[in-house]
C-alpha cells in the first residue's frame, strides 16, 4: 500500500508545477520563458532536498516529523498562491503592463522553492519510513512517482484544464490530506478523517470555489468589479468592469476594452488595409475581436474570424449587450480551431486577411508572424488581394530594438511578398501583397463609403498618416536593420525575443543590455561542455548531471515545438510531461529487470549510442518538418525512456564500482543537470539561437560523454 502514497505524490508534484505555471504565465503575459523558469526552479529545489536529506538520516521518529511536514507544505502552498495573486499590492504591478524578467525569476524562486524542498524532504522521510535503502527499493519509489505524474498529467490535460485555481489548489490539498490520512494506524480513525475531507472539499467546491477565486484576485486593479474569472484549456480569463467601462484580460494582456482607449489606432488597422483593395468581398481576421465593430460596416460577403478562444466569445457575449449585434452578423463566421489547420482545411481564397494580434511576446503569437505562416497565407490571397499587420511604432523616440523587431517582420514578409507598404504611427501599418500598391488618392475616395462612421479617419488624416517623408524615413530605418540572420521563421523566433526585450526594456534598459550582450555571446556556452569533458575525476556524477540537461532540454524542444506547430502547450503541458515520465518508467523498468544479466560495460555502451541516435532523430524531424502532435509525442517517449535506460544503468555501475557507496550525489547530479536545462536552454539558449542549433548542443554534450564510455569499454570496467 506505500506505493499508493507515492503515486499520490506524483500527483501532486505535476498539479503543483501545473499550478505555478499557471499562475506566472500571466504575470509575462504568456511567453513560454515561464516554462523554463518555473521548472528550473522546481528541479533546482528537488535537487537540494534530495542532498541534504543525508544529514536528516539518523533523525528519529520519521513519521512525526512527516506530519509536520505535511502541515507545513499546505501552508506553504497556501501562502504562495496569496502571495503570487498579491504581486501587485507590494510591488505595484499592474497585470496589464506584466512584470520584469528579474522580478518573475525572484517572485517565482520565493513561491516554487518552499513547496517543492517540502515536498521532497517529505518523499525522502517517507522513503526511509517504509523501507530499507536498497537499490530495489529506491528504484521502486520513483517509478511509481513517474507513474504518478502520468496519471495526474493526463487526468489534467484532458479533464481539469477549464477549472479554476481555487479548485486544483483544493483537489491538491485534498491529495495531501489522503496521505496524511494513510499515516494513521487505526481503521476506523482513517474512514473517520477521509469522509470528513470529503465533505468539507465538496462543500467549498460546490459553493465557495468561485467566490474564492474573485476574492483573492488582486492582481488585477483591485477597485475594478471582476464580473468573470475562467480558465479555457489552461488559459486564464478575467473580464473586469469600471464605471461602465469593460476590460477583458487573457493571460494578463488586455486582449479587449470597451470604450477602447486605443480606439484611434483600432480604426486604423481596421479600415486603412481593406481600403487599399478596390471591392472585397471575403476577409479573413484572425484574432482580435475588436476590429469587428469596424470591420462590419463594409459590404463584404462573408468575414471568417479565427479566435480559439471560444470562452472569451461566451464571456463578452453574455455580460456585454452591445456586441450582441456583431455576434449577431450572419456574415461573421467564428472558427474556434488553429488557423494554420483551419487554412489548410478550407479552399477558400481571400480579398483580405488581417492579423489583429498583438505585439508577438510570445509563441503561440509569433508563429502568425513568421516566414513559414507568411507563405500559407500567401496562397490564401486573391491575385489583387492584401495581407496586414501592425507593430510598435513611434515617431517621436524610436529606440533601435523597436526598428529590429520591426525589421524580422518586415524581412519575412519581403522573402514571401514583392510588394510591401508600411504606414508609420504610433503602430506601423504593414500591408503585403503579390500586386502593386493603390496610389493615396485612390484610398481616401474609397473611404467616402464609410467615413461618416468612423471617429477619425478622413482624407486630411490620411494625408497625414501616409505621409510620404514618414514613410521613406521608416523604410530608410527598418531596411537599415534587415538581414538574413534576423528573418522571423517558426524554428528561430526572432521577432519573439526582440518582442520581448523591447516589451522589458522599459522596466529594466540595464537588464536589456546585460541580455543583448548575453545573446551576443551565447555560444561560448559550449566551452561549459569542454570544460566537463576534462572533469574525468567525476565521471559518474558528470555523466548523470549530462544525462538530466539532456533529459530536459530535449523535452523543452518538444515543448517549444508543441507550441509552434500544434498550440495550447499549456493545457498539454500535463499530457506531454505523462509520455516522457512513461518512457522513463519503461526505460528504467527494462533496464532492472531484462538487462540483469548482461554485462554492464556493454549495455551502457549501447544505452550512449541509442541516446545519440535519438537526438539525431529529432534533427531528422525538424529538417523534413516531421514536426506535429504525433512525432512529437514519439519524441517526447523516447528522450524518457533512453534517459530512463541509461540513468538506471549508471546507478548500477556507480554501486558495483563504488562498492555500494551512496548514490545520493546521482540523483544530485541529475536533477540540477535538469535545473541547467531549464535555466540555460528553455528559457535562454533553444528561443535565442533556435531548435535546430540547440540540438546540435546537446548533440555535442553528449558526445563528449559517449567517448569517455567507449575508452572504458575497451579498458572494460
Amino acid at each position: 500500500m506505500s506505493n499508493i502514497v507515492f503515486i499520490i505524490y506524483g500527483i501532486i508534484s505535476i498539479f503543483l508545477q501545473i499550478f505555478f505555471i499557471r499562475e506566472f504565465i500571466p504575470l509575462f503575459h504568456g511567453s513560454e520563458f515561464v516554462l523554463g523558469i518555473v521548472l528550473g526552479h522546481w528541479l533546482l529545489s528537488a535537487a537540494t532536498a534530495n542532498f541534504l536529506f543525508q544529514y536528516f538520516k539518523k533523525l528519529r521518529d520519521f513519521f512525526n516529523k512527516s506530519v509536520n511536514l505535511f502541515i507545513t507544505l499546505i501552508v506553504f502552498i497556501l501562502l504562495s498562491f496569496l502571495f503570487i495573486r498579491n504581486i501587485n499590492v507590494f510591488s505595484s504591478t499592474d497585470i496589464a503592463v506584466g512584470i520584469s524578467l528579474k522580478s518573475l525569476f525572484c517572485y517565482s524562486f520565493v513561491s516554487v522553492f518552499p513547496v517543492s524542498f517540502i515536498l521532497n524532504l517529505i518523499l525522502n522521510f517517507l522513503k526511509q519510513s517504509f523501507s530499507n535503502v536498497l537499490y530495489q527499493k529506491k528504484v521502486k519509489r520513483y517509478i511509481c512517482e513517474a507513474i504518478g505524474f502520468i496519471i495526474g498529467g493526463t487526468i489534467f490535460s484532458f479533464y481539469m484544464s477549464s477549472i479554476l485555481t481555487t479548485t486544483l489548489l483544493l483537489i491538491t490539498v485534498m491529495l495531501i490530506f489522503c496521505n496524511l490520512i494513510y499515516l494513521c494506524e487505526s481503521r476506523i480513525v482513517k474512514i473517520f478523517y477521509l469522509l470528513l475531507l470529503c465533505g468539507f472539499s465538496f462543500y467549498l467546491f460546490k459553493y465557495h470555489s468561485f467566490d474564492i477565486e474573485k476574492y483573492v484576485f488582486f492582481n488585477v486593479n483591485s477597485k475594478d468589479n471582476i464580473i468573470d474569472v475562467s480558465y479555457y484549456k489552461n488559459i486564464q480569463n478575467v473580464l473586469t468592469e469600471k464605471n461602465g467601462e469593460y476590460f477583458f484580460y487573457k493571460n494578463g494582456s488586455c486582449e479587449f476594452a470597451l470604450p477602447s482607449p486605443d480606439i484611434f489606432d483600432e480604426e486604423d488597422f481596421a479600415h486603412l488595409p481593406i481600403l487599399h483593395h478596390t471591392n472585397p468581398k471575403n476577409l479573413l481576421l484572425i484574432g482580435g475581436i475588436k476590429y469587428l465593430s469596424s470591420i462590419i460596416k463594409y459590404d463584404l460577403e462573408k468575414i471568417d474570424f479565427i479566435e480559439q478562444d471560444l470562452n472569451m466569445i461566451h464571456i463578452l457575449r453574455n455580460n456585454i449587450n452591445k456586441l450582441n449585434k456583431i455576434f449577431e452578423d450572419k456574415r461573421i463566421n467564428i472558427c474556434g480551431e488553429d488557423a494554420r489547420k483551419f487554412l489548410q482545411n478550407n479552399q477558400q481564397k481571400y480579398d483580405v486577411i488581417l492579423i489583429g494580434l498583438d505585439i508577438p511576446l510570445n509563441t503561440s503569437i509569433n508563429k502568425f508572424y513568421t516566414y513559414d505562416f507568411f507563405k500559407i497565407l500567401s496562397n490564401k490571397l486573391t491575385e489583387d488581394g492584401f495581407l496586414a499587420l501592425s507593430l510598435p511604432g513611434s515617431m517621436v523616440y524610436s529606440p533601435a530594438l523597436m526598428f529590429e523587431l520591426n525589421a524580422s517582420v518586415y524581412a519575412a514578409l519581403r522573402k514571401t511578398f514583392p510588394y510591401i507598404q508600411i504606414i508609420p504611427g504610433k503602430t506601423n501599418i504593414f500591408v503585403a501583397s503579390k500586386s502593386k500598391m493603390p496610389f493615396r488618392l485612390h484610398i481616401k475616395k474609397r473611404l467616402k463609403r464609410v467615413e461618416d462612421e468612423t471617429f477619425v479617419l478622413s482624407k486630411y488624416y490620411v494625408d497625414e498618416r501616409m505621409d510620404t517623408q514618414k514613410t521613406k524615413w521608416l523604410n530608410f530605418q527598418i531596411r537599415k536593420y534587415s538581414n538574413k540572420k534576423i528573418i522571423n521563421r517558426d524554428l528561430n523566433q526572432k521577432a519573439m525575443l526582440l518582442s520581448i526585450m523591447y516589451w522589458q526594456s522599459k522596466f529594466s534598459p540595464f537588464l536589456m543590455k546585460f541580455l543583448r550582450i548575453s545573446m551576443n555571446y551565447s555560444y561560448f556556452v559550449v566551452f561549459i561542455a569542454v570544460i566537463l569533458f576534462f572533469l574525468k575525476k567525476f565521471k559518474y556524477s558528470v555523466t548523470a548531471l549530462v544525462s538530466g540537461a539532456s533529459a530536459m532540454w530535449l523535452q523543452f524542444v518538444c515543448f517549444w515545438g508543441f507550441q509552434i506547430y500544434v498550440g495550447q502547450i499549456y493545457q498539454w503541458f500535463g499530457l506531454l510531461t505523462a509520455i516522457f515520465m512513461s518512457g522513463l518508467v519503461i526505460g528504467s523498468l527494462y533496464s532492472k529487470y531484462y538487462q540483469q544479466y548482461m554485462a554492464l560495460n556493454k549495455t551502457f555502451f549501447s544505452s550512449e549510442i541509442l541516446y545519440l541516435l535519438w537526438i539525431l532523430s529529432f534533427i531528422v524531424v525538424i529538417k523534413y518538418k516531421l514536426l506535429n502532435i504525433y512525432s512529437l509525442s514519439v519524441l517526447s517517449f523516447g528522450v524518457g525512456g533512453v534517459t530512463g535506460l541509461e540513468f538506471a544503468q549508471l546507478i548500477k555501475i556507480f554501486g558495483i564500482m563504488k562498492e555500494g557507496k551512496n548514490n545520493i550525489i546521482l540523483f544530485f547530479a541529475d536533477a540540477f543537470g535538469g535545473a541547467l536545462a531549464c535555466y540555460l536552454g528553455g528559457a535562454f539558449i533553444i528561443p535565442v539561437w533556435g531548435i535546430k542549433k540547440s540540438l546540435m548542443f546537446i548533440l555535442f554534450l553528449k558526445f563528449l560523454i559517449f567517448t569517455w564510455w567507449q575508452y572504458d569499454k575497451k579498458r572494460g570496467l
